[in-house]
């Protein structure tokens, strides 16, 4: 009966370890022009996670040095608005861009699904790379 508790916890344990920490881009624009004549190089959008005890105490989060490679970091807050515009200022020198427009930023707690003894902390941040 116990290997039945630690096979579910480590079930549980690796369902949180995947992908804590993401970057996405897209670059179909059908030839389309944004606001001011820029021609748009591509749409990037870079997700970080974690988890942290009673809100405060972090247990694991996402990796922006690493994002996309299934790597996280324990008792680290790397949740963080600047770790994600990191995420995405690495995006911009790939893609050689030289602005970034309509970024946009969004934080979200989450702890209803364990009775608020464990938080999951999400901030997304979104913007476009133009030349």
């Amino acid at each position: 009966m116990r290997s039945a508790g630690w096979i579910t916890g480590a079930l549980v344990l690796a369902g949180m370890l995947a992908g804590c920490a993401t970057v996405q881009t897209a670059k179909n624009f059908g030839g389309l022009m944004v606001d001011g004549g820029a021609k748009p190089i591509a749409t990037v959008a870079a997700e970080n996670y974690g988890y942290y005890l009673f809100g405060s105490i972090p247990i694991i989060a996402g990796n922006p040095t690493y994002p996309n490679a299934d790597t996280c970091r324990l008792f680290q807050n790397t949740v963080t608005i600047q770790n994600n515009m990191a995420m995405v200022a690495q995006v911009v020198k790939m893609e050689n861009g030289r602005k970034l427009t309509n970024v946009r930023t969004t934080e979200d707690w989450t702890g209803s699904f364990s009775l608020w003894i464990l938080w999951r902390k999400t901030i997304a941040t979104t913007a476009l790379i133009t030349e």
